[in-house]
């Protein structure tokens, strides 16, 4: 793959260290010059931006977009501080020209790998820079206070349908009883707390790290295995994403006080080029607390899931919903819906959630449970969870050594994919 150096080579007369079609340092030339070019087609529009922006790309010298007047001007240097600063990969900006990245990603994918690519000063700024560059920039979400309605907890699953379809997500109402709550919420609290002891505890929601993720539940205790029963499964995932929908990942989130709220993101961020007119996955959130306002309740813009939306600051949850609902409760929303973690506020107890996150059968999945999946697990699950995982053909795809027939299971046995016809023949 581009930018990635080959291996050696194992046969005679196969080396091609020798021959190349270009040159790295051309390419980067060629990458910034489309870059300003882009930039500079762009002018008349930048002047919404109303600030003076820095932009660098790489270890090369900034410059500056000057739009304070309303009039954007491209400058090689300035006397006064600007409003933001922005490190980014030239080809970056060729790839929101045309479509081919959404701003929200692109502008701050690296940073999980290099800081200095963090953009600074007044974030939005830099958002809304990325947004006009390209061919079609988006609109903001239409704020929760606007609605008449909004989602309401109900037990009519054709009702949360429905508020799926109109708002991106809704609330269905008793899908765990008191006592089955009590024990995922055990089985959550007790993994939580064997991490943390363990030292290997993966933690955010600021700087102290108050919020924790348990990942891979699917490895983590019968009690995770079982919920993947659940008829709530059966109702909404085939519904929404057809009958081979997959699970991309499996995972708790518990909210403490003192966090601050996740950015605002989509679940299907990582398609890209980015597709807003098509669904590509469902979350099925279960509640395993009373979930409030004010202990983190999973922040929403209702109705963002339709058209080219996109909120023009992803580090407020300002204007959002609260999808509250009491324990028990499962919150199912799609893939195209903006939203985040929302911020404890309370002085005490946590916020315990289970995450089921399904795709269609041909996006990659999150979790690569062909790797991660342990081997003691593995004999406990059942056919219908090995289709859950993507341990199954569809299609053309899934096979192993060439064997994509419709409805086979691949065996996993030390660490070797076979197949086998599906109910054993």
């Amino acid at each position: 793959m581009a930018g990635v150096t080959p291996g050696k080579t194992f046969t005679p007369g196969l080396d091609f260290s020798a021959q190349s079609y270009s040159h790295l340092a051309d390419k980067v030339e060629a990458d910034v010059s489309r870059a300003h070019h882009i930039i500079k087609e762009k002018l008349p529009l930048l002047g919404e931006l109303k600030a003076l922006l820095s932009i660098a790309f790489g270890d090369k010298a900034p410059f500056f977009i000057d739009a304070r007047s309303g009039t954007a001007a491209v400058l090689d240097s300035v006397d006064d501080e600007p409003d933001t600063r922005l490190n980014i990969k030239p080809e970056y900006i060729s790839q929101f020209y045309d479509g081919k990245l959404e701003p929200r990603y692109g502008l701050f994918k690296d940073a999980f790998f290099n800081e200095a690519s963090m953009p600074s000063g007044r974030i939005p700024v830099a958002i809304k820079f990325a947004d006009l560059l390209t061919p079609h920039p988006p609109v903001p979400p239409k704020t929760a206070d606007k609605f008449d309605r909004l989602p309401q907890p109900t037990e009519d699953l054709d009702q949360v349908r429905r508020d799926v379809n109109e708002f991106g997500y809704g609330i269905a109402k008793n899908v765990l009883t008191a006592e089955q709550v009590a024990i995922m919420k055990k089985a959550v609290q007790e993994q939580a707390a064997g991490e943390r002891d363990a030292g290997i505890a993966q933690v955010d929601g600021g700087p102290n790290g108050p919020n924790q993720r348990l990942w891979t539940l699917v490895n983590k205790g019968d009690d995770f295995l079982d919920l993947l029963n659940h008829p709530i499964i059966d109702e909404m995932i085939p519904w929404f994403l057809g009958e081979h929908a997959i699970i991309t990942t499996y995972t708790a989130n518990i909210a403490r006080p003192g966090n601050v709220p996740m950015q605002l993101h989509t679940d299907q961020v990582a398609v890209q080029p980015p597709i807003r007119d098509l669904a590509f996955g469902m979350n099925i959130m279960f509640y395993l607390e009373d979930v409030t306002e004010k202990n983190g309740a999973t922040r929403v813009y209702p109705g963002s899931h339709i058209g080219q939306i996109a909120p023009p600051d992803i580090f407020t949850v300002d204007g959002t919903a609260a999808a509250a609902a009491p324990a028990g409760s499962a919150l199912i929303f799609e893939s195209r819906l903006w939203h985040a973690t929302g911020p404890n506020r309370e002085e005490s107890g946590e916020r315990p959630v289970i995450l089921l996150f399904f795709m269609r059968s041909f996006i990659r999945q999150q979790e690569n449970n062909f790797l991660s999946l342990r081997k003691d697990v593995w004999p406990k699950l059942s056919d219908r969870v090995k289709r859950m995982l993507g341990f199954y053909t569809t299609g053309a795809l899934g096979g192993v050594d060439g064997e994509v027939r419709e409805g086979l299971f691949v065996e996993w046995k030390e660490g070797v994919g076979k197949m086998r016809a599906a109910h054993g023949r």
